[in-house]
């Protein structure tokens, strides 16, 4: 092939026909940029005034392309909500779905300057600062506490690492000036969203909940001027503006999270201190992640993130489980094997990023200026061909007949009209079909990047070195001649060396050549090495002034010799004179290359989907208890709800030495939503609730589920009060910290809303706790009605069950020993009906507390439970009752005699 072929492949840019429509995924490379600007003016009652702030936040987020004449490379979401002043439950939650995030701007739109312009309100003037800078500080602090929002790759063991918040005590001026911040912002927008005939520009400007927005407009001006987001910067690419929701999925804040242990802990030196298990079983993360790639894992991550509350979404997904757990298995097992496994290692968001880095260092109109060596650039070239001409397509031919078998539509009888219905709509086009046919048009845009690839790369020296073909110019060739004989030059010195080496020891073969750079030496191009480390004695004194040693280790000793050396310098300036040679043809290579990354960018999409999708069904397939298909319903009418049998919480059944018991849930609105569950410390009740709201989070997500059979109502709110500790870094102490979680949950739960309560109102006093207890069940019951479980030792709110609508008593077993040492076994097993006893003396017992005291607690314990029947017994309405149940009322013959009766017991 002569030169006017690899010109041709050159001047051929990339071409798309469309595809799938596109995603949001922040990674580690380009994580989510945000600005909160905070207002203490709300539209609320006046009781909540004092309760509420609002909050609007911009968000600059990562966007896959559709395809490569798609130039918007960056989505902007604003989000405009209501939240609580000491928690901020709503932006917790915010953040837990947007991962990982880069920087924060946090500002008020009112200044948290004092004015000492007017003395007459210096005071209201310093009591309104005080309140801004102390709603800034809260933030902050809510902010830098979440550790799990940062990029894994940042944050190691007993760092203190933190998200870069930059709080600002009051707005730029032009951006707290109301009237000028509109037209000023539309400006800075024309350009970025296309031009004003751009459908963009358009869709921002008819955005009607964004005119009157002043807050979000604010919050979006804020990002674009402390991020230096404009039209002069082509590398950033063309932007979007979309409103956000934070209904949009199901919504969780930090509490939730850690409650079901979602993720794994962020240091991992703490995992067994703290959670317990390993990272494969301490997480529901951990259980479900079995991808083969990079893009999987971390798509794996936003799922859980970001759990689905469209019906359709999670059909969608959880179609396409089926079809690997139940069809075909031998299948599933080939792609992940075959096709994902040879994937393994492979980062396609890393290598888009790579590329994106060479345009970003280029000039004008995207034209990539190479600085540095070549190398880096021709290795990016090497993996877009591995990719696009081995990877892919043993991928696919893996796929072929897993999409195959996916027909159109399921019959999903089992699971009921409305199941059916909305799954026929769900997999009318199946995911796996639709993941396959989308990696079928990236094979075809792709096959000219393999081409140019070819007609560029050397694969003769790759992957050991990455030069351009010596065909491209005489000059390239007699370098390319030089460095083959520079080989054989290498090897005869090496051939030399072992003849040295075995007239020295008497061993054959024991010398061997390697490359430096591999050991992490850049000073020669090789190095030789001696497995026994004793040779560097016989060496240092048989071969004094021919051999350098470089290193004695435990795998031997490495050295070289001043012909070794030579060779290696000369290598060395053979291969600098090649790469400037090279260098115009490296940078029209990747002038084109780049012109791929949105099809890289939509395939590394669909490659993570499957990953994800086929995880999901090898955890399903591959769990030694057995995981279920669940029917999901989306209503909230009475006879909707939760129905789980044989329920197991996924890490816990998985941790070493468990036999775990399985459990039955039974959660149903008008008959059974609020479930009390009584019983003894230890005897499972904590692990008991949270096994459902991990379940939630799985079935949401599109996963099966561990249980025998599962009908789940979908959720859209999760919401946790658990566990006791305080926050000591904000002044709020555990009985506080519990009241504000409460509160939270009461201000934003919905009926659609699951609540997952481990004590309540312990930290106070009995009556107070109790009352408080109490007063939020039946607020819970009576105004929300959305499903709750509640575990107590509170044995008297077991009455509600007489007395509130839907409430239903459960309890945990314990057996008392009869060998008369008061030991109990746990059963784990739950049954209807309470549990009047908690069984703490004798847990007290079993955590060997000394005996004396153990006596003491009994008798002090009989003492109060004798005080308050004594108590009972001996009130005056106690006495009454008595004498009127003694009174013969049958007897008496008239109403008077009886009218007479009574009125002597009341005298």
């Amino acid at each position: 092939m002569d030169e006017s072929y690899y010109a041709s492949l050159l001047e051929t840019p990339a071409s798309s026909k469309g595809g799938k429509a596109t995603s949001f995924l922040a990674t580690e490379d380009t994580p989510v940029l945000l600005s909160v600007v905070l207002s203490r003016r709300t539209q609320t009652h006046l009781h909540q005034a004092n309760a509420s702030v609002r909050m609007a936040v911009a968000a600059r987020i990562p966007r896959k392309r559709a395809d490569c004449t798609d130039p918007v490379k960056y989505t902007i979401q604003y989000f405009n909500f209501l939240d609580d002043r000491r928690r901020f439950t709503n932006f917790d939650a915010l953040l837990t779905r947007l991962s990982p995030v880069g920087v924060v701007h946090l500002s008020c739109n009112e200044s948290a300057e004092i004015d000492n312009s007017s003395a007459s309100t210096s005071k209201g003037n310093s009591k309104r600062v005080k309140e801004i800078q102390n709603l800034l500080t809260k933030v902050s602090n809510v902010i830098n506490t979440r550790k799990d929002i940062l990029s894994h790759d940042t944050a190691e063991p007993n760092d203190n690492d933190t998200v870069l918040t930059n709080v600002m005590s009051s707005l730029p001026a032009n951006i707290s000036n109301t009237k000028s911040l509109p037209p000023q912002l539309e400006s800075n927008l024309l350009p970025l969203l296309g031009g004003q005939d751009n459908p963009r520009f358009k869709q921002y400007q008819n955005d009607t909940k964004l005119v009157d927005d002043v807050l979000s407009k604010q919050a979006i001006a804020l990002l674009l001027l402390q991020e230096n987001i404009h039209a002069e910067s082509p590398e950033d690419g063309e932007y979007e503006i979309v409103q956000g929701s934070i209904s949009s999925h199901l919504t969780m804040d930090r509490t939730a999270m850690e409650c079901i242990h979602l993720l794994p802990p962020r240091h991992k030196g703490i995992t067994n201190v703290v959670v317990g298990g390993s990272p494969e079983n301490n997480s529901i993360f951990g259980v479900l992640n079995q991808c083969k790639t990079k893009m999987g894992v971390r798509m794996l991550e936003v799922w859980l993130r970001q759990p689905c509350v469209e019906l359709s979404t999670i059909l969608y997904r959880q179609c396409a489980v089926k079809k690997m757990v139940e069809e075909n298995a031998l299948g599933r097992d080939r792609l992940r094997d075959e096709g994902l496994g040879g994937m393994r290692g492979v980062d396609l968001d890393g290598l888009c990023g790579r590329l994106g880095d060479f345009v970003s260092l280029g000039c004008s109109k995207g034209r990539g200026s190479l600085t540095g060596g070549t190398s880096k650039a021709l290795e990016c070239l090497y993996k877009l061909h591995m990719f696009a001409d081995k990877q892919l397509p043993i991928l696919m031919e893996t796929m072929a007949d897993l999409a195959g078998c996916e027909e159109s539509g399921d019959s999903g009888s089992e699971h009921g009209d409305v199941q059916s219905s909305s799954m026929n709509v769900a997999s009318r086009n199946g995911a796996i079909k639709t993941i396959y046919e989308g990696l079928g048009r990236a094979i075809n845009e792709l096959a000219k990047s393999v081409q140019l690839v070819e007609a560029v790369l050397d694969f003769d020296a790759a992957p050991r070195e990455f030069l351009v073909k010596a065909s491209f110019s005489d000059d390239l060739k007699d370098l390319r001649d030089e460095l083959d004989a520079i080989e054989q030059e290498k090897e005869d010195i090496h051939e030399n060396m072992n003849k040295i080496w075995e007239d020295l020891s008497g061993q054959r073969g024991q010398v061997r050549l390697e490359d430096m750079d591999s050991n992490g030496n850049s000073s020669c191009a090789w190095q030789f090495r001696i497995p026994d480390t004793n040779a560097s004695k016989v060496l240092q004194q048989q071969l004094p002034d021919d051999v350098t040693i470089h290193r004695l280790l435990k795998n031997g000793v490495y050295f070289s010799n001043k012909e070794l050396l030579q060779l290696g310098s000369k290598k060395h300036d053979l291969l600098m004179e090649y790469d400037k040679n090279q260098r115009e043809v490296v940078q029209n290579a990747m002038n084109i290359a780049v012109t791929y990354i949105p099809v890289l960018e939509r395939a590394s999409e669909l490659v993570a989907e499957i990953d994800v999708l086929a995880s999901l069904a090898h955890v399903a397939a591959f769990n030694p208890h057995g995981y279920c298909r669940p029917e999901i319903t989306d209503d909230d009418q009475d006879g909707s709800g939760i129905v789980l049998k044989e329920a197991r919480h996924p890490c816990v059944e998985l941790q070493d030495n468990i036999d775990f018991i399985p459990n039955d849930f039974d959660l149903i609105f008008g008959e059974s939503s609020f479930l009390l569950v009584t019983g003894p410390n230890m005897g499972g009740k904590s692990t008991y609730i949270r096994s459902l709201a991990a379940i939630m989070v799985m079935a949401q997500i599109g996963s099966y589920v561990p249980c025998k059979s599962a009908k789940i109502n979908i959720v859209h709110h999760l919401l946790a009060r658990v566990g006791a500790g305080d926050l000591q870094d904000r002044g709020i102490s555990t009985f506080m910290a519990e009241m504000l979680e409460a509160s939270s949950i009461l201000r934003t739960a919905t009926k659609r809303s699951l609540i997952i309560i481990d004590e309540l109102g312990r930290g106070t006093s009995t009556f107070d706790g109790y009352g408080l207890a109490r007063a939020i069940s039946e607020y819970i019951v009576q105004n929300i009605g959305c499903i709750t479980v509640f575990a107590t030792h509170f044995h008297e709110l077991t009455a509600m069950e007489d007395t509130q609508k839907g409430v239903k008593n459960c309890h945990v077993t314990a057996k008392r020993s009869t060998d008369g040492s008061n030991q109990l076994s746990f059963l784990y097993e739950v049954q209807p009906g309470p549990c009047l006893e908690s069984f703490g003396i004798q847990v007290a017992e079993m955590a060997n507390v000394p005996k004396t005291v153990i006596q003491d607690a009994k008798r002090k314990a009989a003492e109060f439970e004798n005080f308050d029947w004594k108590r009972r017994k001996d009130s005056s309405e106690a006495k009454f009752i008595r004498a009127f149940k003694s009174l013969p009322l049958k007897s008496f013959a008239t109403s008077a005699e009886k009218k007479e009766a009574i009125m002597k017991l009341l005298q």
